[in-house]
């Protein structure tokens, strides 16, 4: 009897392990790029909690060395303006304290400060409130990369410091020049520019850029949001955070000015 030839079964069987093999080795690599992009995805999502850490181990506290404050700031991050209109003098005893908490970028700060500056000064001079700014830096990113909340806030800072005779008119001429939120905010030539045209010398005006407060302003920044601060604008009261809803809508004329009578 002949022999059946077995060649071509044979042949579909190395065929079809040749091609389980290929299968195999086709899901060993899948596998394996999962677990390298796994890898990958854990390397990235460490980093970025390391990077956050970082960030937050950088940020210094005001009563830290690295923080300089300026004259007639306060360990909340404040600064308090007198009856006189200078940082640090003629503060009224037993008054009720106004926090304010403003972001120089800051749009809806603008149409506060339009709205509640006069009324704040003129109950200032006359006794009737102790009012502190508290300049913060949250806008940054929205100033084209310039970091404009905070080189104007240092600018503030640094105006109060070494002129604390200016600072309110200065604080007030840059909500007059108020950028637009989203652009590159001003330059430091124009904010010296516009500390000169507020009554700040020359020679104090030329410092604005140095950023000897940045740190300040940083710290303060974070200690506002501690304290509560949500946004800006927000105004406290003897420690308490006014609520447009609930306390008073400090966005209608008069309406800070008659709560704060009332006290």
């Amino acid at each position: 009897m002949a022999k059946k030839n077995n060649a071509p079964r044979n042949d579909k069987a190395a065929a079809a392990k040749s091609q389980a093999q290929k299968s195999v080795q086709r899901q060993e690599r899948r596998t394996l790029m999962g677990v390298l992009i796994g890898v990958g995805v854990a390397i990235v999502v460490f980093g970025g909690i390391v990077f956050f850490i970082v960030q937050q181990s950088n940020v210094p506290t005001l009563d830290s060395g690295d923080a300089v404050a300026p004259a007639g700031a306060d360990a909340s991050g404040g600064i308090v303006v007198g009856t006189s209109g200078v940082v640090g003098e003629d503060v009224p005893e037993d008054a009720p304290r106004v926090d304010v908490y403003l972001d120089f970028m800051c749009p809806v700060c603008g149409s506060f400060e339009e709205i509640n500056g006069e009324d704040l000064a003129e109950l200032r001079e006359a006794g009737e409130i102790e009012l502190w700014y508290h300049p913060v830096s949250i806008l940054d990113r929205f100033s084209s990369g310039t970091q404009y909340s905070t080189r104007s806030a240092n600018a503030a800072a640094t105006v109060a410091d070494a002129a604390p005779e200016a600072f309110v008119d200065f604080v007030d001429a840059l909500f007059a020049n108020q950028p637009e939120e989203g652009g590159s905010g001003l330059s430091d030539e124009q904010l010296e520019e516009i500390a000169i045209g507020a009554g700040v010398p020359e020679d104090v005006a030329s410092t604005l850029d140095d950023g000897q407060f940045t740190k300040w302003v940083i710290a303060g920044t974070d200690q506002a949001s501690q304290d509560g601060m949500a946004g800006t604008p927000t105004v406290m009261v003897d420690g308490a955070i006014l609520s447009q809803t609930e306390d008073v809508a400090y966005f209608q004329a008069g309406a800070l000015r008659a709560y704060l009578e009332a006290l």
